[in-house]
Order: C-alpha cells, then structure tokens, then sequence
C-alpha cells in the first residue's frame, strides 16, 4: 500500500519503522523488526525511488525471514524496478506455481508484461488481479485492462471492457472517458451518443455521464445538443470548468460568439487564468470585429505564456486585418520558430509574405511545408498562387502537376491550372480542362471568376457560363 493511500495512524506507524530502521543502520545497533514490518518498508522505499535502500532491507529481511515468499515477491519487484525483466518475470512465476490465487503477484506479471509490449499476456494477468483482488482495485484494474485493448487497437473489446466496469462501478469517470476515447477512435460516433444516452437515463445525476455525452454530440455537430448535455453537467457540478469550456467551444461552432465569451469569462472565475482560455477570447473577439479587444486578450495570454504561438498567430491575424504587413510578418514568424513543424503556420507566413510581393521568401516558407507534408494539397494551391502572383506561371504549372492525384478534380486546383495555362496563352487547353471539370462540377465558372476575375470579359468563357450544367 503505497503512501498516499494509508490513513493518518498508518502514516504516523509507518513514519515510526522509517525512524527505527534508519536509526538502527546509523548505529548499528541490533533491532527487530517483524516480517509486516519489514515489507512495509521495502513498498515504501520503492514508492519513493530509492531502489537501494528498498534492497537494502531486502538483505536485512532475508536474514530474518529466508523463506518468506512475500519477500521473494518484493525481491521481483525490486528487479522489475531496475529493469532486469529477464530475472523478475521467471522468479514471478516460480512463486505463482506456490500462490496460484495471489492477485499481487499476478498485478506484478501485468504490468511487466504491459511494459514489454506483451499485450496479451498482461490482459491475462490484469483479469486474474481482477477476479482475485479485492474489491477497491477492480475499477483500476478494468482501466488498466482496457488500455491494453487499445495498445493493439482492439477497440470493441477495450469498449466492453469498459462497460463492464460501468456496470460495477457507475461512477467511475475514467471508465466514461476513455469509453468516448474509444468511440471516437473508431468513428463510432452514433453509437457512442445510444451508448452515453442510455447511461444517463440511469445514471441522470453523472455530471462526467453528460459531460462525455455532449462531447459525442459536438463531435457530430449536434452543438444545440452538445450545449444542452453541458448544462446538465453543470446543474450537477456548477464548478466543473470542462463542460462550461466544451459549451463555449460548441457556441464557437455556432458563431455565438458572444455566448462564448461569457462562458469564458466565467471559467476565469473557477480556474487559475491560462494563456489558452485568453486566446480562445480573443478569437471570439476577432471574428466579432473588435480586434483592439481581440488583441488585448492575446497579449493577456502572452503575459501568462510569452511562447503560447497560439497567441502569437491571433495577433498575426489581427494585424492581417489591420493591413499591418510588418507586425503580422513578425508574429507568425515568432509563431513559426515556436512550432517549425506547423504546416498551418507556414501557410499563414507564406501568405503574408505573397501579399508584401516576397515571392522567394514565400516560396520557400511553401516549399519547407510541403517537405513536412507532401501531399497537404492547400500548400500546393497557395504556393502555385504565390507563383502566379509573381507572373511565374510555367512554375506554378510544374508544381501543381506534383499534386496528389487524388486532388485532381479539386476544383481549386482545376482553377489555378486554367489561370496559368490562360496566362501563358495555352487557351485551347485551358478550355480542354475547364470543360472535362465542368460536368462534374458546375459551379466551377464562379470559383474560377473569383479567383480570375478578368477571365469574365472572354467571350468563350462567357458562352461556357452560359451553357454549363445547372445544380440540381
């Protein structure tokens, strides 16, 4: 039992044999110690990471108690903590053939097992702790089989697993998460919601039951829902900031973005502030207009966190708006070299830079995102852009022709394609392509106006508008 989990008389006895042991090997004075005792402290040197004091009084206790098989488990153990699996497990079993029914040793098994990616055979062990342990760890021990389940992606067993441990313990809130985990990482969404649905049909006063229900409907964009599962949860726990977070998210969605605020506003009075919850403020304030507001939160952020990119992009973004070239350039740059992986980033730097007629610079900001993802088709489509801005047009063909061809009949890469074969004068097979697209999508004359606005005083442009296929 480890120390965090013993009352306070146990805590003051245990405090009591640390002091008599460790008084007695500053000595060296001779004191007994009975065989509880001795384990006791073995448990509590290894809770606390000192292996070689716990093998210390493993020696010590040998010499008292050679044939104890407690012992000989806590040697295991001492070797399991050190690493040296290859002796642990062969002596863990040893001792099982004497104890079949010890649930400890079976837990010790598990868990060596679970570290050595030996999924199956943890399960094993993990369901033997489960039927022979005592009662106060089988919610523990559901979990820990669960996630052994999703080490080897075998999903529905993780998830009868874990309705299996709601069935024993409806309250167990680890169990309600990961079982939406679960849902979530096999696109089982309806389900999940007929799952969630019935448990808090029974269950109505589950704060963490409603909580993971609005998850499941704002994943779906249920958000009307999603906002109501979450006031539930908070009528039962007005304190549980999640929901009031995942509510805000959700009002977000719906462009209630004053809502939203509020919300936020109101998680600050139950949490310490975070730069997040600021940022998250201040987006709602952008897209509300008011960017001297919007900023204002970022750099309330960046007081809290001076490296939040998120706060840093926010910024980028306002000054965007605000036509301030060189402020935006300065923070997504500060955002870039926070996060030099973020393709998203990259995207925002590149168009900064294409707007302040930086093609070079832009072009390799582009090409440095397609090297992290090769086939992210909105770089293509903003590098070939770049390119085209700068009269460069046999380039952007080049590079569009490295599209995914899964992308083909992306009509914004159809698009950009016709604007640069129409500009190096390539009009018939600008025209070939535009006609093969058209069938398929018919709206693709308007997307390709806005992007080539002067393609709408051509005559044969014109006639194709005319006689393009009409949505149904």
């Amino acid at each position: 039992m480890h120390d965090e989990e013993l009352n306070e008389h146990d805590s003051q006895e245990l405090a009591g044999i640390v002091e008599r042991y460790e008084a007695m090997t500053a000595s060296g004075a001779s004191v007994f110690f009975d065989l509880v005792e001795l384990e006791s402290l073995i448990e509590h040197y290894l809770h606390h990471g000192r292996s070689r004091s716990a093998q210390e009084v493993l020696k010590f206790a040998k010499g008292l108690y050679p044939e104890s098989l407690n012992l000989k488990l806590r040697e295991a153990q001492i070797m399991a903590g050190s690493g040296n699996f290859k002796r642990a497990i062969p002596q863990l079993r040893q001792l099982l053939a004497f104890e079949p029914t010890n649930d400890e040793i079976h837990l010790t098994l598990a868990t060596l097992y679970s570290q050595m990616s030996q999924h199956q055979e943890a399960i094993h062990h993990y369901r033997q702790a489960l039927d022979l342990g005592d009662a106060a760890f089988r919610s523990d021990l559901y979990i820990d089989i669960a996630l052994e389940y999703e080490n080897i992606g075998h999903w529905t067993h993780a998830i009868e697993v874990l309705n299996e441990a709601l069935l024993d313990n409806p309250e167990n809130e680890t169990a309600l998460h990961e079982l939406g985990f679960c849902f979530e990482s096999i696109g089982m969404s309806e389900d999940a919601i007929g799952v969630f649905q019935s448990f808090v049909d029974r269950h109505p006063y589950s704060c963490p039951g409603w909580y993971n229900l609005g998850n499941v409907f704002q994943r779906t964009g249920k958000y009307p829902r999603a906002i109501e599962a979450y006031e539930y949860a908070l009528v039962i726990d007005e304190g549980f900031s999640p929901a009031l977070l995942q509510k805000a998210a959700s009002l977000t969605m719906m462009e209630d973005y004053t809502e939203a605020l509020e919300c936020y506003r109101e998680s600050l009075l139950m949490d310490a502030p975070q730069a997040n919850i600021y940022t998250l403020m201040g987006e709602c304030k952008e897209r509300l207009g008011a960017l001297s507001e919007a900023e204002e939160y970022y750099y309330f952020a960046l007081d809290l966190d001076a490296e939040f990119s998120d706060a840093h992009v926010g910024l980028g973004v306002t000054s965007e708006m605000r036509k301030d070239w060189t402020s935006s350039k300065k923070h997504f740059e500060k955002a870039l070299a926070l996060e030099p992986e973020n393709v998203e980033y990259h995207i925002l730097l590149g168009g900064v830079l294409r707007k302040i007629g930086m093609h070079d610079e832009a072009g390799l900001i582009y090409a440095n995102a397609l090297l992290l993802e090769p086939d992210n088709l909105e770089v293509f489509l903003e590098a070939a852009d770049n390119l085209q801005k700068d009269d460069r047009h046999d380039e952007a063909l080049s590079l569009l022709n490295g599209a995914p061809s899964s992308a083909a009949p992306d009509p914004l890469l159809v698009c950009r394609r016709f604007v640069s074969l129409y500009s190096l004068g390539q009009t018939k097979q600008a025209y070939t392509l535009l006609d093969a697209s058209l069938e398929n999508t018919p709206d693709l004359c308007t997307t390709l106006v806005e992007l080539f606005p002067g393609i709408a005083q051509d005559a044969e442009f014109s006639l194709r508008v005319l006689n393009a296929p009409k949505n149904q």
